[in-house]
């Protein structure tokens, strides 16, 4: 489906919700019809084709709301979205259809069938479809006010961009190009945004530290305080929901069809985790202690937040003699975007070939992808700032691949610096390079796994699973072999030295206990939101809590930084399944023993992991590709090299 400007007003982006609800109810009047003769041609093909309508419609909205310059189209997507999830409610608390599913024959179906017919009815169950009329209808009432919340929520994270104004001094530190792209106004100060492209180098290399607490204040006071009000009110009734369909928290329902299954396993997988963070990260802190001091000679034995990105870089400085700043003129954002294209086509049998499509801003670039010269699908890239779009980066569908049925159409949208907005080259982080092949990944699993004829399986089951194809692709941003092949500095043209290079690689340990005790505090906050009753819960005082308990550093004073922690909207409780999937990103590195570039394997990988989307389970897919169970040794390598801590076996296989 292509989104024109005129297709995108909002009068007819409302009406094609409108039609894909007429059409899904009308593929349910069938299966009702046929309930007395239950097989895959009367239930299970109908209820594919339900459910593409709705997907369709979802998708659409879902990313529209995120992403529409114009606030009308924003609003109305989000309209399409709470019609739609009404009905996907009513649908699955749809006894006729739950028992039509159940009547038929397993023997009929092939595996993959009948695994969509297993997911389908536990949903339901998980759904409320057996409990009594009275419940049932207090949880299709629950799950709609939960939508309207859940859009609050993210629209006000995403419509508050905060600024710190700052004389010109406070930009010591910073790369040339970074500040000639921030000149002083009329005022004479200086503007600094909590978006990315502005808020990552800030925080990194400015040498102000009073600058850089600013700067995070204000971060982490967006959307206060009626984020705060509003997560109070999503964290009560997702309790409520979770004890009306027979569960102790929210965690507990919300964990159980994940690869942990339950809570409890989710807090001995972050404890385990920060157990492996203890001896490193205790290090770690020390030496940026020790910087700091070397600053501030009468410096506490306390770090601030603010200090740990930018006392990172210093002691990796110092130690390796390693600037990242060197990086920057090496990773222009055009010669990044094509870098990416070209090592995907090589390694996975892709070609993306330029479409001439009008969508939702001129700046999104489509291609249409083509897999051992097949077309497959299309991607699209929406990759630079602007007012009133998501202020992350996240792959978005835009429409689901079905075999026999539809090509998938997979989004990417990230808030890289914009070659049109700026003074000179559009330079990028390292870690945004990084970014962007984590993300890319994600597109290409969606295209890949265009041929899955049913919509239920098209993406992996397990939540907790899904950032694990990705995140092992990052590797590949940190060999030479991969990087010279385009990381051309943005003036001269040289090839990015082997010895930078070397040296980012001996300096990237440094600082790894300490980002997966952020990411373990992040998880932590998370999960203990959602494992209590609410009533007792002040969310910005657990948060602070929990700080002093796994991070190596205190947050802003005065802030409430859940307020703008979007993941709380989406992911709920499962904040963990960043450290969970890397976990078995890790494993997986393990398979490529001739190099990165080792097309075979790639290619190995495409087809049993990344192809097969959700028709089997997590674990399965990725013992197909290992010939063995994953386990927690090779992560527990990559975070603490010197450790003697024996490997842990609960998590093999899953």
């Amino acid at each position: 489906m292509t989104i024109t400007s005129r297709q995108s007003e909002p009068e007819r982006l409302t009406q094609r919700g409108r039609d894909s609800i007429a059409a899904a109810k009308g593929h349910l009047e069938r299966i009702h019809d046929a309930a007395g003769d239950a097989t895959r041609a009367s239930v299970l093909d109908p209820l594919n084709e339900l459910s593409i309508a709705l997907a369709n419609a979802a998708s659409e909205s879902g990313l529209l709301a995120e992403v529409h310059p114009d606030g009308a189209v924003r609003e109305s997507a989000e309209s399409v979205v709470r019609d739609i999830a009404q009905l996907r409610t009513k649908l699955d608390q749809d006894r006729e259809l739950y028992g039509a599913l159940g009547a038929i024959d397993p023997a009929t179906l092939d595996p993959v069938a009948r695994r969509v017919v297993e997911l389908e009815r536990r949903d339901m169950r998980r759904a409320g479809v057996e409990i009594a009329d009275a419940d049932r209808d207090r949880v299709r009432r629950l799950r709609d006010e939960l939508v309207v919340i859940e859009q609050e929520f993210a629209r006000n994270i995403r419509d508050d961009v905060g600024e710190v104004a700052l004389q010109r001094e406070a930009l010591a530190g910073l790369p040339e190009d970074y500040v000639a792209a921030h000149p002083p106004g009329e005022d004479g100060t200086v503007r600094i945004t909590t978006n990315y492209p502005d808020y990552i180098p800030f925080m990194t290399y400015a040498r102000d530290g009073g600058a850089r607490k600013a700067l995070m204040t204000v971060n982490y006071r967006r959307a206060v305080p009626r984020n705060v009000e509003v997560l109070k009110q999503m964290l009560a009734k997702r309790h409520e929901l979770a004890e009306l369909l027979g569960y102790a928290t929210w965690a507990d329902y919300i964990s159980e069809d994940k690869m942990t299954g339950s809570a409890s396993e989710i807090r001995r997988f972050i404890e385990q985790a920060r157990g492996a963070t203890l001896q490193s990260g205790e290090t770690e802190r020390g030496d940026l202690l020790a910087a700091r001091r070397a600053d501030e000679p009468g410096a506490g034995p306390a770090l601030g937040l603010w200090d740990l990105s930018y006392y990172t870089e210093r002691v990796k400085n110092e130690r390796y003699r390693f600037d990242s700043r060197e990086l920057r003129p090496y990773f222009e954002y055009g010669t990044v975007r094509q870098a990416v294209l070209d090592l995907f086509s090589e390694l996975f049998g892709l070609r993306f070939i330029p479409v001439g499509m009008e969508l939702w801003h001129p700046s999104v670039e489509t291609f249409e992808v083509a897999v051992d010269g097949r077309p497959m699908g299309l991607i699209s890239l929406d990759m630079h700032p602007r007012d009133g779009k998501f202020k992350h980066a996240a792959c978005f569908t835009l429409r689901y691949g079905v075999g026999g049925r539809q090509r998938p159409h997979i989004v990417l949208v990230c808030n890289f610096p914009d070659p049109k907005s700026q003074v000179g080259p559009a330079l990028m982080q390292h870690s945004e390079v990084e970014t962007f092949f984590h993300e890319f990944g994600h597109l290409v699993h969606g295209v890949v796994a265009g041929d899955i004829p049913w919509v239920r399986v098209v993406r992996p089951n397990e939540w907790d699973f899904i950032e694990a194809p990705s995140q092992f692709l990052e590797e590949w941003v940190s060999d030479f072999a991969v990087l010279r092949r385009f990381a051309r500095h943005a003036e001269t043209g040289a090839v990015i030295p082997e010895a930078l290079v070397a040296q980012l690689r001996a300096a990237r340990d440094f600082g790894r206990a300490t980002f997966v005790q952020r990411q373990l505090w992040l998880s932590a906050v998370a999960l203990q939101l959602h494992d209590h009753d609410p009533r007792d819960i002040d969310t910005t005082r657990l948060a602070y809590e929990l700080a002093r308990e796994y991070l190596p550093a205190e947050p802003p004073p005065d802030t409430a930084f859940e307020a703008s922690f979007g993941h709380l909207e989406g992911y709920t409780a499962l904040y963990y399944t960043y450290m969970w999937s890397l976990v078995i990103a890790k494993d997986l590195h393990s398979a490529f023993t001739n190099g990165l570039q080792d097309k075979a394997q790639a290619r190995r990988y495409r087809d049993l992991i990344l192809a097969r989307g959700g028709t089997k389970p997590a674990a399965e897919l990725v013992r197909d590709f290992l010939g063995r169970p994953y386990d927690f040794d090779a992560f527990r390598r990559w975070l603490a090299p010197d450790s003697k801590e024996a490997p842990v076996e609960e998590h093999a296989g899953g």
